[in-house]
């Protein structure tokens, strides 16, 4: 620059630099001003909300009260809902012809506790759909303070570094910014200014000098309605995260009983968690599930699918990171393992490892390095841990894929738990045919445990065996936690089979095939005369008119080609068990990017656990599926934290076939299920015993079918 300064110059430089300086400042600091706001919008969602729901409430609700409230009264002056009446005060209830001071009170304060327990009960699910004024301003207040968030940490980095920089540089370079004073300026300090503005010029140049420094984030305060709705329909569950975490009183979860006694939930809730290793942010229930994991130390996490298992347990392993420990491993099975290592990169700072068979490579990088060693069931028993060599947790994921004691698997898992202090055992379908089973499970983990379970679970009471299960076994569902969620709709969609089905239909249950008998309708040679192909037709239609995505369900590879065949191009690859698993997950993100219509196809077993397919809210079965959990499992897909619309689940069911006699089994199993896993307790025991083996009741079913249609022959022919 030389010693004859260009005046102006610098006094652009050193305004430039000040004002970067200052907006690094105020964007850095300015987090509370956004929850703020969130909380403003948050209240003004739940008074709208509130609203609603007290408009729908007659005031003839105070009679029921037995107090002798007059509700004519209030009727006379035009108060005919608790939202008109829960405006009103005491005294301006008392100036209403008729009532006096007494009956004021009584009203006043009856129409206060119907407020306070209709806004405890009010669901906190945004309604992205049809968005009120009010759903916009919240959906915005999110948008700008997730959004923010990153940028806010980088512009903090910039403060950081360069503020003490600026600073000194702006007093120094204000030195050459008037000619008179500079010609008196002593040669030290003149080079003192020119080397400050250098080094502002420089600043500008580089870290400073790019245009779009702050466009960021005014791109975020500039979004459309389009722009945060698209964000909270693709990102809602940490959108739901953060309004819990900011904004605690609008109860987006509640606290389900867990069983546990006051001494001990005290201990767990007060357990300190450093989650620093974390991306992600937990919702309130599932930082009780960390909580819960790391203090009890060898645990079957049992939450219903959809409510975050895999995060649950990544910050389990991150807290205990935080704690100085290392070494983690992750057993799951082979279709998930690339799920696995994708969800431990997204939402934690932990380094996952995959270890296929026996790759000591990858093995001896894990037992050098640490983190996470990702591994399947079929590699636990190919390879060999040191000996004296301990880890720090052990994850299992979908651990009733260990429940038999006889099996490989289990015994090389039973080798892997003595290895470690901290096991983490997870299934959302813990129980699937009988209470044995359960029980192995929880003595893999605590045998004192389970034989305080084996002596009481033919007779215990519900709370007997809450005690007993609740410090190993943790399972909450979606209604316990979740009061956001959208509605899960089902409905049977029943298909009146014709003279070509009926005929392929009878011939399947006279040769005993069960699985041709399962693929009614759908074995027809032309499709296009397939009665549950032309209801699939139309409900593809009817989602795709909606806006929506479709899964399309089925045991069978045969009945997806010909699904594939009748919708055509809309159709994704079919997932099936042939498919890798990294195909899989491609094929749910082209899926996810697909424009509404899309259809996704997908045997029911390989497509049903593991993967997340949020963008679809329709869900269709070709065929009942064999047992509960199958079907639970897959519709978990769709109907998880966070979906954000209705999701609909049709069940394509021929008339007067075997389809309603599975049904009616299937029903009876599921309370069963529903029984046990959703309230840990008993009740029966266990469930029934089948004496001809696993699959008596599938063979008792073929041949009552058999005898009925014969039946329905002879009586024809009479």
């Amino acid at each position: 620059m030389g010693l004859r300064p260009d005046f102006n110059e610098i006094k652009y430089l050193i305004d430039r630099s000040a004002k970067i300086d200052s907006m690094l400042s105020y964007i850095k600091d300015c987090e509370w001003q956004e929850i703020n706001e969130l909380k403003s919008a948050a209240e003004v969602f739940y008074n709208d909300r509130l609203r609603d729901s007290l408009e729908k409430i007659d005031v003839d609700i105070l009679a029921q009260s037995k107090q002798g409230i007059r509700v004519s009264y209030l009727r006379d002056v035009g108060i005919n809902n608790m939202y008109e009446l829960s405006k009103l005060s005491s005294l301006q209830i008392e100036s209403i012809n008729g009532i006096g001071t007494q009956g004021a009170n009584k009203i006043y304060k009856l129409t206060k506790k119907i407020a306070e327990n209709t806004g405890k009960k009010l669901s906190m699910r945004i309604n992205i759909d049809d968005p009120s004024p009010a759903d916009d301003m919240l959906l915005r207040a999110l948008y700008v303070l997730i959004n923010h968030a990153p940028q806010r940490e980088l512009y903090a980095s910039l403060y950081e570094t360069h503020h003490n920089d600026v600073e000194t540089d702006i007093i120094y370079a204000s030195k050459a910014t008037n000619g008179l004073s500079w010609f008196f300026t002593p040669k030290r300090v003149k080079e003192q200014a020119m080397y400050a503005a250098d080094s502002l010029k420089n600043r500008l140049r580089s870290v400073f000098g790019d245009d779009d420094l702050f466009s960021p984030y005014y791109e975020v305060l500039n979004a459309t309605p389009y722009d945060y709705r698209r964000f909270f329909s693709e990102n809602s569950a940490e959108c739901y995260a953060a309004l819990e975490k900011h904004c605690k009183y609008l109860n987006t979860s509640e606290k389900p009983n867990t069983g546990l006694s006051a001494e001990l939930l005290e201990k767990i809730e007060a357990y300190p968690l450093d989650l620093k290793y974390m991306k992600a942010t937990l919702r309130s229930y599932q930082t009780f599930g960390v909580k819960y994991a790391v203090h009890q130390k060898r645990t079957l996490l049992g939450d219903e699918m959809g409510l975050g298992k895999t995060i649950q347990a990544l910050a389990a392993m991150a807290a205990l990171k935080a704690e100085g420990k290392t070494h983690f491993m992750v057993v799951c099975p082979a279709s998930v393992l690339i799920n696995w290592c994708r969800e431990i990169e997204k939402h934690s700072y932990l380094t996952p490892i995959k270890i296929h068979g026996a790759d000591e490579n990858a093995l001896n990088k894990w037992l050098e390095e640490g983190d996470v060693a990702v591994t399947t069931y079929e590699s636990i028993s190919r390879f060999e841990l040191p000996d004296g060599f301990s880890f720090d947790m052990l994850v299992v994921d979908e651990a009733h894929y260990v429940k038999n004691p006889e099996a490989q698997r289990t015994e090389a898992m039973l080798r892997l738990l003595k290895k470690t202090e901290g096991v983490l055992y997870m299934s959302g379908t813990p129980l699937i045919n009988k209470v044995d089973e359960m029980c192995f499970l929880v003595n893999c983990l605590q045998p004192r445990i389970a034989s305080k379970l084996e002596k009481v679970k033919s007779f215990s009471t519900a709370d007997q065996f809450r005690e007993e299960l609740a410090p190993v076994y943790l399972r909450r569902t979606r209604a316990d936690v979740l009061k956001e969620l959208p509605d899960l709709i089902e409905k049977e969609q029943w298909c009146e089979l014709n003279k070509t089905e009926k005929l392929a239909y009878r011939s399947a249950v006279l040769s005993g095939n069960f699985m041709a008998i399962r693929q009614v309708s759908w074995q027809v040679p032309d499709i296009g005369s397939s009665t549950k192909a032309k209801r699939l037709l139309e409900i593809c239609e009817k989602a795709e008119d909606e806006g929506r995505k479709v899964i399309v369900f089925s045991f069978f590879r045969s009945t997806l080609n010909k699904v594939c065949e009748l919708l055509g191009d809309r159709c994704s690859e079919i997932i099936s068990g042939d498919i890798p698993p990294e195909r899989r997950q491609e094929i749910v993100d082209e899926f996810n990017k697909a424009e509404p219509g899309a259809i996704l196809v997908s045997q029911v077993q390989a497509g049903g656990t593991g993967l997340n397919i949020q963008a679809a809210s329709v869900i269709v079965f070709c065929e009942p599926q064999l047992t509960p959990a199958i079907e639970n499992q897959a519709v978990s897909r769709a109907y998880r934290m966070g979906q954000t619309r209705d999701v609909l689940v049709h069940r394509l069911l021929a008339d007067d076939t075997i389809d309603e006699r599975m049904l009616q089994i299937l029903s009876g199993k599921q309370k069963e299920f529903d029984k046990f896993a959703d309230d840990s307790v008993m009740g029966s025991g266990q469930l029934e015993m089948e004496e001809m083996g696993k699959n008596s009741w599938i063979t008792k079913m073929v041949e009552e079918e058999k005898k009925r249609l014969e039946a329905e022959t002879e009586k024809d022919t009479e």
